[in-house]
């Protein structure tokens, strides 16, 4: 309201000069544009940048467990994650060169944009295929890049696995019904950096003006997740209570 209640007086004060300078800059832009520079396109693009800059571009989620509780079936799940196999290692580097080699990143961001790359891989082809009846499968992440097939703590074991393989850092997040991957991000700037990259250059279409979710541990430590039920990284949790966290 007080900018507002300023730019009026501006404008009053001085109606002449504000036109004048209008009359200005919209022939500036027009010539530019017309001329293969900036133009009224990419006056439109810097306004859209500036609303989602003034929009929240990420939820803070408190976690609902202690790291420190039993996580079920945890030596099951680390032997699956066996990111060292040749294979695995090999369907990771393809996947994590497969998507975004355009992108204008810095040299400190490779890493998670291939990790991102990874994740728009292998949840572009996931199907989801149920356990035996009564029981219990934790394929291993060599078996699953042949197949990219299985259920929930199968895609979450292949993921870890080929986020491991290059270089990345994730730990699996229990619910009372689910397992999902989460993946390091850093502090608050780098979770800032992050959204960015997701919002305007990686997952645009995806995103669209949904909210990107996150959890921040003690130290600060902010983490997305990478769930298979979702189109891009940090999509909505669901609706569960955690009750386990294992670092991989």
């Amino acid at each position: 309201m007080l900018i507002l209640a300023a730019f009026i007086i501006l404008v009053r004060r001085f109606q002449m000069a504000v036109y004048v300078a209008l009359i200005i800059g919209l022939g500036a832009i027009t010539v530019t544009g017309l001329t293969g520079g900036y133009g009224f396109r990419d006056v439109y693009g810097d306004y859209a940048v500036f609303l989602h800059s003034l929009r929240a571009t990420t939820v803070h989620v408190p976690l609902a467990a202690n790291r420190l509780n039993p996580f079920v079936d945890a030596d099951h799940i680390r032997n699956a994650i066996d990111h060292h196999e040749p294979t695995v290692r090999t369907f990771a580097v393809a996947a994590a060169t497969a998507n975004f080699a355009d992108a204008e990143v810095g040299s400190d961001e490779f890493t998670l944009v291939q990790c991102f790359s990874v994740f728009r891989t292998i949840n572009g082809q996931w199907q989801y295929v149920s356990d035996v009846k009564g029981g219990e499968y934790f394929a291993k992440a060599s078996e699953s890049v042949a197949l990219l097939a299985g259920d929930c703590d199968d895609h979450a074991v292949l993921m870890a696995a080929c986020i491991k393989a290059v270089g990345g850092e994730v730990r699996l997040v229990r619910t009372t019904g689910h397992i999902y991957p989460e993946l390091k991000v850093g502090d608050a700037k780098q979770l800032e950096r992050a959204a960015f990259l997701i919002r305007r250059v990686l997952f645009q279409q995806e995103v669209g003006d949904a909210p990107l979710f996150h959890h921040t541990d003690s130290d600060g430590t902010r983490w997305i997740n990478l769930d298979y039920t979702r189109r891009f990284p940090g999509g909505a949790l669901m609706e569960e209570d955690i009750v386990g966290i294992l670092d991989v």
